[in-house]
């Protein structure tokens, strides 16, 4: 009896597209508390690596909205187009996965959707940042 103890399923036939198809997404959050200093795309970017998200959604981002794209992720902004810096959603999307994009729709600087399209529906994904207020120290 032979017994695969990978993590990975079996591969075997399987190439491209219907690899990324069969495989698990992992999609995650998380609250970034500022990405307006020198550096901090590619903070951001190596620890998405490292967790291997493929779509991450990003709270308190502080930037503009907009697409960027870079080598092999694309970062869909919702943000205030004043130089306020404060609140901001946005979505990291794996480039693998950038074709499954099908929308992305900014309601306001804090919230915004991202549509997937899959293999028999479309999924919406959608990111809220809300903000909570400060507890007042007792002295």
């Amino acid at each position: 009896m032979v017994t695969n103890f990978s993590k990975e399923p079996r591969k075997e036939g399987i190439t491209g597209d219907e690899w990324i198809a069969k495989r698990n997404k992992k999609i995650g959050t998380w609250n970034v508390r500022s990405l307006f200093w020198p550096g901090a795309l590619k903070v951001l970017h190596n620890e998405l690596s490292k967790l291997d998200f493929d779509i991450g959604a990003l709270q308190e981002t502080w930037l503009e909205s907009g697409i960027q794209k870079f080598d092999n992720f694309s970062l869909f902004n919702s943000g205030l187009e004043s130089k306020k810096l404060e609140f901001g959603c946005r979505f990291s999307v794996s480039g693998e996965f950038l074709k499954y994009v099908k929308d992305f729709k900014i309601i306001n600087e804090r919230i915004c959707c991202l549509r997937l399209k899959a293999q028999w529906f479309s999924c919406a994904l959608i990111n809220v940042h809300v903000p909570t207020n400060e507890k007042k120290t007792k002295k």
